[in-house]
C-alpha cells in the first residue's frame, strides 16, 4: 500500500498546472498546442521518475533504480523534425543520429475526430509498456533486445529534449516523438544506481540540479 502512494505522489508532482520545462506554448509556431506539449512531457517525466525511484514495472518485478535520470524539456527544433518525419513514410532515420524518433501508426474510421489524450496517450503506452510486455533482462541494463526500442529512447538516462508531432492522412494517424539521444546499441539504457539527492549526484552534465530528477542546466 505505501508503494502504491508514493507511485501516486511521484506522479502527482510531475503532472502540476505550470511546469517549468513547458515551452510557451507560442513559441514553436506549429499546429501542436500546449496542452498536447504538456500531456507528452508530463508522461515522460512521469516513467522517468518512476525509474529512477525504482518503482517502474518489468515483467517480473520491477526495474533496477536509475542514477543520473535527467528529466526531458520540450524543443521545438525537435517538434519540427517529428512533424517532418510524421509526414514521410520514407525518411531517413538514420540521418538524425545520434538523434532518435519513435514512431506509432494508427488506423481509424474515415471521419474520425482527433482525440488527444487518447490517440496519444495509446502511443506513450504503448512504447512504456513494451518492457511490461518483454521484459528488461539484462543484468547490466544493456539495450540489445529490439522488442524495447521505443522504451529504450522514452528512458534514456541522457535525454533531456524533446519534441512530438503528427500526421493524419485519410484513416491513418502518425505519431511521432524525437529525442535528442537515442538509446545505443549494447550500451545502458540508464545507469544503475540510486537516484539523486543532491546537486552532486548528477554528474552526466556540468552544472545540473537535482528536482526528483536531475536538471540540465
Amino acid at each position: 500500500m505505501a508503494g502504491s502512494s508514493f507511485a501516486v505522489v511521484v506522479l502527482a508532482l510531475y503532472v502540476g498546472v505550470a511546469n517549468p520545462w513547458i515551452v510557451d506554448p507560442w513559441t514553436c509556431g506549429s499546429k501542436i498546442s500546449a496542452e498536447f506539449r504538456e500531456l507528452i512531457t508530463d508522461y515522460h517525466n512521469s516513467v522517468r521518475s518512476k525509474i529512477a525511484h525504482g518503482m517502474e514495472r518489468n515483467h517480473t518485478g520491477k526495474l533496477p533504480s536509475a542514477k543520473n535520470m535527467y528529466e526531458v524539456a520540450w524543443d521545438c527544433e525537435l517538434e519540427k523534425l517529428a512533424e517532418k518525419i510524421a509526414a514521410d513514410e520514407d525518411f531517413d532515420l538514420e540521418s538524425i543520429h545520434p538523434r532518435a524518433a519513435n514512431i506509432d501508426h494508427r488506423a481509424h474510421c474515415q471521419n474520425f475526430e482527433l482525440n488527444y489524450y487518447q490517440d496519444i496517450n495509446k502511443s506513450l503506452k504503448r512504447w512504456n509498456y513494451e518492457v511490461r510486455e518483454f521484459g528488461q533482462t539484462d543484468p547490466k541494463n544493456l539495450y540489445n533486445d529490439d522488442s524495447l526500442e521505443h522504451f529504450a529512447n522514452m528512458a534514456h538516462g541522457k535525454n533531456t529534449k524533446i519534441g512530438c508531432s503528427y500526421y493524419r492522412k485519410g484513416k491513418a494517424l502518425t505519431f511521432v516523438c524525437v529525442y535528442d539521444i537515442g538509446a545505443e546499441w549494447d550500451q545502458p539504457i540508464y545507469e544503475l544506481g540510486p537516484r539523486c539527492k543532491t546537486n552532486n549526484d548528477c554528474t552526466t552534465y556540468a552544472n545540473s540540479t537535482c528536482d526528483m530528477l536531475c536538471v540540465k542546466k
